[in-house]
């Protein structure tokens, strides 16, 4: 009796161009397109199949691709992680994912989440095979600067009775600069939008500091900030030349050269007030990882950096570097008044 050989499956045109960005993302990997696997209940149809490495250990990874069409279907639902999460435990792969053109269900996403599936949409601005575009809510910081103050530690008492950060200079350049620009790294490092915070700077050796009155030496410099605001939600598009969205944790990676994340519709002005945006939002700097992108926006009045800002942070403890703050209460990522 002859067995008859089974036919590699023909495929969608978005499973093509899923094939091409994701050996554009890793050009060591092996892809492979419409193939059918062995599995415990017979042989099963793949859609995008990946081969690849990962910290030394050969990582096999299964994406499904559902060309739906946003205008007559509605976004991929629920059953689809279901049956994807099924199949990935059959055919024992490392990592399962789904690749939409037509976005997810919430009901989808909280399914994936919990089991581990993950929900992408590819992005190739300018190929009609992508018939999606990502729309996604974001969440924009808009802050007063009601207070900034700062204060120098020294091995001798130091006043600054009449003296602005401005009229502080180290080696011939203000340190108000360099404080104003240090306070906008932390407002950006961190959910904030009201109440109270202090920085502390020590340096790893005095630093001489010439005021109007004056030269000083400097062991710490400190300075207390008081901020009120809120956030705003508004739906923008985006796009990329070359690049996956991450449905789950809302993020964009391009593929490694020259490639552009887009972005459309946003307008820091605008937005809907909101109380507080949701928890990925606000674990979004501990979530982020090398080469992705995201759509982080706040404005901030009361407070204009300026150059040229003296090189300070050379002088500072590896760990005072990182501006982010533990353990912020919930009245400082809650907006004023909401």
């Amino acid at each position: 009796m002859t067995k008859r050989r089974r036919r590699k499956k023909k495929g969608s045109p978005y499973e093509e161009v899923v094939a091409e960005v994701i050996r554009a993302m890793d050009p060591g990997a092996t892809v492979i397109r419409g193939a059918w696997i062995a599995g415990p209940d017979g042989q099963r149809e793949i859609d995008v199949r990946i081969i690849g490495t990962h910290e030394g250990q050969q990582r096999k990874i299964l994406i499904e691709c559902k060309d739906f069409n946003p205008a007559s279907t509605g976004p991929v639902g629920i059953g689809y992680v279901d049956a994807l999460e099924s199949k990935g435990r059959d055919l024992q792969c490392d990592f399962a994912a789904l690749c939409s053109n037509a976005g997810f269900t919430e009901g989808a996403v909280r399914k994936a989440t919990r089991v581990g599936i993950g929900l992408i949409s590819v992005m190739r601005r300018g190929d009609k095979r992508v018939r999606f575009s990502v729309s996604e809510e974001i969440f924009t910081r808009k802050i007063q600067v009601s207070h900034l103050s700062v204060n120098l530690e020294g091995p001798s008492p130091i006043s600054l009775d009449g003296i602005s950060p401005e009229d502080i200079h180290f080696q011939g350049l203000p340190v108000g600069n360099w404080v104003a620009h240090r306070v906008m790294a932390m407002i950006a490092f961190n959910p904030i939008v009201s109440g109270s915070f202090k920085a502390t700077n020590p340096f790893v050796e005095p630093l001489d500091f010439e005021l109007p009155t004056g030269t000083v030496k400097v062991t710490q410099l400190n300075f207390n900030l008081s901020i009120t605001g809120g956030w705003f939600a508004q739906q923008v598009a985006f796009d990329a030349t070359q690049g996956i969205y991450d449905w789950i944790r809302h993020r964009v990676r391009l593929a490694p050269g020259p490639w552009q994340f887009l972005i459309h519709g946003v307008d820091v002005y605008a937005g809907k007030p909101v109380e507080r945006p949701p928890n990925w939002e606000l674990e979004y700097i501990n979530a982020a990882q090398p080469g992705e992108f995201m759509m982080r926006l706040v404005l901030v009045d009361g407070l204009a950096p300026q150059k040229p800002t003296p090189d300070l942070n050379s002088f500072l403890l590896p760990e005072d570097l990182d501006l982010t703050i533990p353990d912020l209460p919930d009245e400082a990522i809650t907006s004023v008044g909401a």
